[in-house]
């Protein structure tokens, strides 16, 4: 690089060039370099040692010896130094170094003049910015004299030579530096790739009266060595190669410790969450004044081909406790039996050009596919909740197509028809209830400590046999992978589901069953499902669990799982081999079915009779009942019931608002818009500040045809509403969509199978 290496000394030669730069270097190392200048038979050799003492000091010492030799002349020239440097701040360093030097000339074997003489170098190394160094060194600061023997005088050997250079570095992959002293030189080295370095630089006479000397390079890194060639064109004299050997190596103490590693038990069928779910911590020290990025490796042998890799930054002089993240192979579901397993862990960092790491290793159990630690939350019961799976998705579908084949739709809404239908096959395939023997959920629930094992939904219906986590995850999979969203209920010493009905907490006498029988959660009716009440109907499954739901509720003990929300942190993954589904008896399933629907019906009777069978005379109250009742028969797919009791109600006060909103609203399930526009003008007229009335009368016209007084009718409503969210949320919706004409779009044009009416009371 044409000498201009002052401000960069960042090897063993800063010993020469600038002792300062010895606090940076960080690790051992060794250079060599041999030279035969000119191609005149004068030999250069250089040897090289740096030792660091602590984090901010180091020593070193080296050695040159130039010669030139033939049978009747020999010239040689020895150079021993000891250098010391310091790192005074991380900016700043300064570093020394004293020299003794010898020199001998021989002529036909007889010593014509030695001589010895001591010398000393100042260095200066400073970093102002990021990339940059700034450099400063005294050569031969009091002038280096050799004092030769027998009486023949003193002479400078070295005099005083003061360089002051810069370097700058762009992203670790390209460097350019130079030097002043008596002479210019200028130097640059790339980096194309990490084990390769190129560089060029030249050196000249600042008065132009010498030709500059030009010089050409490369190094090449492999592990612990540095091997480095330069090749020097001299105007004058022959050209000149260079060649150098490095060892750099690490016996000094690291910068970070691995002061502690703690790892938790880690299930195999929880493997998916460790990406991002911490599997244990690891604590680190860094021992510099300084930050220190540090790559964090886990590696777990016997399991995973490469480690998982992050990388942090270590606060100066801090201990940070670090997460320990898996990235685990798919394989790890074959595991068979519960084994112990060690968890390595590697900090490692660069100092200088060296990697160094530190490593420690924790021990785990690692728990075979199946078991599960209820102690650390029932939302781990997630991760077995396999609705993608083939085998549960060709029950759930057959068992979804006989249901919906059935005449008449007698259920109260599709998703509670759907999981009458998932309970169904699951008694239809003969499926029993059996507590686990040897690990009762209701024991092992509630010990913190204790393992348990939930079978995969396969398996169980495999078996034909399972406890309560067994059959909730089993009949929340079913429902799951049909579009029916479930929770788990997570009570003392048992497991069931809620079933999402999709029937918003408005339109609850849609149901028409009592209100200990549902639940709330958000905007939203949920019925409770006892999976362990297998043998019986669905109806029964449905009692009991609301009995224990509200039960528990009542006492403050119920613990919710969405299973949805639950999958985002524990994804599941499905066990290894094939298995052909079960076949499902669809005719015994359809008389089944018939049941469970006579008994929900009977249900909806004892519910409408004693809310409607002694209703007040007076018209207010005949009124709403009426409204009510067709609100009712409306959600069972019975519009023209819901119309005799609408045009009753309307027979009592033809100007009602509610009733002739809601008679609307039936006409447009008949695909009768014209009376639908007329009763919603009405309506308009008896309450023309609800917007829900407006964005009604809105979709009719859009539906005919009239777009403008559609649009117009419906930005009317958001005005009166206060803004299009509480429009949306006046309407049952949730929030509306995003964007320009977002709202729009999710309302004008989509039918009411789509998007609700807004339906008045």
């Amino acid at each position: 690089m044409g000498d201009a290496f002052s401000a960069i000394a960042d090897d063993a030669s800063c010993v020469f060039w600038n002792p300062a730069g010895l606090a940076q270097i960080g690790h051992q190392e060794i250079t060599g370099t041999h030279t035969n200048l000119y191609g005149a038979d004068i030999t250069e050799n250089y040897l090289a040692f740096v030792l660091p003492i602590t984090h901010n000091q180091a020593v070193a010492a080296d050695w040159y010896h130039s010669g030139f030799e033939d049978p009747e002349f020999k010239f040689g020239e020895n150079r021993f130094d000891v250098a010391y440097g310091l790192r005074l701040h991380p900016k700043l360093s300064l570093g020394t170094s004293v020299k003794l030097l010898t020199r001998s000339t021989d002529l036909d074997e007889f010593t014509v003049r030695d001589g010895i003489g001591i010398g000393l170098d100042l260095g200066l190394l400073a970093f102002p910015a990021k990339g940059l160094r700034l450099a400063l060194v005294g050569q031969d600061v009091f002038n280096t004299e050799v004092k030769y023997s027998n009486g023949l005088g003193n002479a400078v050997a070295y005099p005083r030579n003061i360089r002051v250079a810069a370097s700058y570095t762009y992203r670790d992959w390209a460097t350019a530096a130079v030097d002043l002293d008596d002479r210019v030189h200028i130097g640059i080295e790339g980096l194309p790739v990490d084990l390769l370095a190129l560089r060029a630089g030249f050196q000249a006479d600042p008065d132009g009266a010498e030709d500059p000397v030009w010089s050409f390079g490369a190094g090449m890194k492999a592990g612990i060595f540095r091997l480095d060639y330069a090749y020097e064109i001299h105007p004058v004299l022959g050209n000149t190669s260079h060649f150098g050997l490095s060892l750099a190596f690490q016996f000094n103490p690291a910068q970070i410790r691995i002061e502690k590693v703690e790892v938790r038990e880690l299930y195999a069928s929880l493997y998916k969450t460790y990406a991002t779910d911490p599997a244990g911590m690891v604590r680190v020290r860094n021992l510099r004044d300084e930050p220190l990025t540090t790559r964090i490796a886990v590696f777990v042998p016997g399991f995973v081909d490469a480690p998982t890799e992050r990388e942090v930054i270590l606060r100066p002089r801090a201990v940070q406790e670090i997460p320990i993240t898996l990235v685990l192979p798919d394989g790890i579901m074959r595991v068979e039996e519960d084994r112990p397993v060690q968890i390595q862990v590697a900090a490692s960092y660069r100092s200088a050009r060296v990697e160094r790491s530190d490593k420690a290793s924790g021990k785990a159990v690692l728990y075979a596919p199946g078991a599960i630690n209820w102690g650390e939350g029932a939302e781990q019961a997630a991760a077995f909740v396999t609705s993608r799976d083939p085998v549960v998705a060709s029950v759930a579908r057959e068992a979804s197509r006989t249901v919906m084949r059935m005449e008449g739709h007698p259920f109260p809404s599709r998703n509670v028809a759907f999981a009458a239908a998932m309970f169904e096959a699951l008694n239809v395939l003969g499926l029993a209830y059996v507590p686990d023997p040897n690990n009762p959920y209701q024991r092992i629930s509630e010990n913190a400590h204790a393992v348990d094992t939930v079978h995969y939904p396969r398996e169980t219906l495999q078996k034909r046999v399972g406890d309560c986590d067994d059959t909730s995850v089993l009949m929340a999979s079913m429902l799951e992978n049909v579009g029916v969203p479930t929770q788990l209920v997570d009570v003392p010493g048992h497991l069931m589901i809620l079933v999402g009905t999709g029937v918003d907490v408005r339109h609850r006498l849609g149901l028409a069953v009592e209100d200990d029988r549902l639940v709330t959660v958000g905007e939203e009716l949920w019925i409770p499902v006892e999976t362990t009440a297998l043998g019986e109907t669905f109806a029964e499954a449905w009692r009991r669990a609301s009995r224990a739901y509200h039960d528990w509720e009542g006492r403050g003990r119920v613990n919710l799982v969405d299973v949805t929300r639950a999958q985002a942190r524990f994804e599941p993954a499905l066990p290894p081999g094939k298995m052909e589904p079960p076949a499902l008896e669809t005719a015994e399933l359809s008389a089944r079915l018939e049941r469970s629907s006579a008994e929900l019906l009977g249900w909806r009777r004892e519910y409408l009779a004693a809310r409607f069978g002694e209703a007040s005379p007076t018209k207010d109250a005949n009124s709403q009942g009426l409204n009510e009742l067709a609100q009712i028969y409306l959600e069972a797919e019975k519009p023209d019931r819901a119309r005799a009791a609408l045009e009753r109600a309307l027979d009592l006060d033809p100007e009602d608002s509610a009733t002739n909103n809601n008679l609307a609203v039936v006409c447009v399930s008949l695909e009768e818009p014209g009376p639908a526009a007329d009763h919603l003008r009405t309506a308009l007229r008896g309450d023309p500040e609800d917007p829900g009335i407006r964005a009604n009368l809105a979709r009719v016209l859009y539906g005919v045809g009239d777009i403008e007084a559609a649009e117009a009718m419906l930005a009317e409503a958001e005005r009166r509403a206060g803004g299009r969210e509480e429009l949306f949320s006046r309407l049952g919706l949730g929030g509306p969509p995003t964007g320009k004409g977002a709202a729009w779009e999710s309302l004008l044009g989509r039918g009411p199978e789509e998007v609700p009416f807004y339906w008045k009371r």
